[in-house]
């Protein structure tokens, strides 16, 4: 058995090794920071002019509370011939999904892209590819969902993924918040 003067050195041990370990994680955490953010703030740019290419970005401030539920702004951007907005659904189904969607001033949508999503692998991560996404391209507000490939633009409907429908709905959400917005910023009505 241990003594107690034995159990107070290796806490004290133990104490000194957190002490240093934390401050090298924060040492780290002030180099890395920075570049991190340069590192988001490039490619939320890169997204932007993907969105709606050869435009520059102003960014506005909208008094904007989304009809839908589940859904927020994050951000607006006035765009040479529309805009590029920045909406999250928390209805994904492995939690938030945040899209970026360019939309042109006859308020129908230019591109869509998947900024972030956590969704499940060969179901809902099929979002991120242009089959489905590309669907939005032309669509204006009020956009649905259906099933079984039932989805028409001339319905203002997108297909939905085959077994992925709660992902689906949630970026269709998105998409009509980041529609609604820029209405909300002065597109035409």
């Amino acid at each position: 058995m241990k003594s107690k003067s034995d159990i107070l050195v290796l806490m004290i041990k133990l104490g000194v090794i957190c002490i240093v370990v934390s401050g090298l994680l924060a040492l780290v955490n002030n180099i890395t920071s920075p570049i991190i953010e340069a590192n988001d703030q490039k490619n939320f740019e890169e997204s932007m002019k993907e969105v709606m290419p050869g435009g520059s970005f102003e960014k506005m401030e909208l008094d904007f509370t989304p009809e839908e539920s589940g859904v927020k702004l994050e951000s607006v951007y006035k765009a040479n011939g529309g805009f590029a907005v920045t909406t999250v659904c928390s209805e994904g189904y492995g939690g938030d999904v945040k899209v970026m969607v360019g939309i042109n001033d006859d308020l129908t949508v230019n591109r869509v892209k998947i900024i972030s999503m956590s969704e499940t692998a060969g179901l809902g991560a099929r979002a991120s590819d242009e089959e489905f996404y590309g669907q939005y391209s032309g669509l204006r507000s009020g956009i649905g969902v259906e099933k079984n490939k039932g989805g028409k633009p001339e319905n203002n409907t997108i297909s939905a993924i085959s077994g992925a429908t709660i992902t689906s709905k949630a970026v269709t959400k998105a998409v009509n918040c980041a529609l609604e917005a820029a209405k909300a910023g002065g597109a035409a009505k």
